[in-house]
């Protein structure tokens, strides 16, 4: 099943909450509050867009028919091309795992057939969905500069 970033438990109340946390990074440079932040530019969206609906998997694999339990991923990103569609309108072997704003994720997902083995190395499974989630980002900071633009994609996870 893999690590969970955070899990918040109240026994005596049979309530738990486990999170998923992701920063998805474009390159961006600046100073907030004093303290300086060079970011690198992560790009592969295919990948991390895998490891986000892994980690949907994960939290609703936790929830799903157990009672007192709920759960989310957030994510973070100053990337737009993690909410906004391509103008080609091609369909592409990472559209599975695509984290555009309106995108309904559910069921299997899984690379096309196209895809690469270096793309694909060690995220070779289809990822099953219990759930529906919606990818509706909204705006988390507004920085100075190109790419200072950040907004959180915020996908609860209950028992379905």
């Amino acid at each position: 099943m893999g690590h969970l970033d955070l899990l918040i438990s109240r026994p005596e109340q049979h309530r738990h909450l486990s999170l998923e946390l992701k920063y998805l990074k474009a390159a961006w440079t600046g100073t907030v509050a004093g303290e300086h932040f060079d970011l690198a530019d992560q790009g592969t969206q295919d990948i991390r867009g895998y490891d986000v609906v892994k980690d949907i998997a994960r939290v609703d694999k936790l929830t799903t028919h157990a009672p007192g339990w709920s759960g989310g991923v957030l994510v973070v990103s100053n990337d737009p091309g993690y909410w906004n569609r391509p103008g080609h309108g091609r369909t592409t072997n990472a559209d599975a795992f695509r984290l555009y704003e309106g995108t309904h994720l559910s069921g299997v997902r899984a690379w096309g057939p196209g895809t690469g083995q270096g793309t694909m190395h060690k995220r070779t499974e289809p990822i099953r969905l219990h759930g529906t989630y919606r990818c509706a980002w909204t705006t988390y900071s507004r920085l100075e500069g190109r790419r200072g633009d950040f907004r959180l994609l915020t996908l609860p996870v209950q028992d379905q």
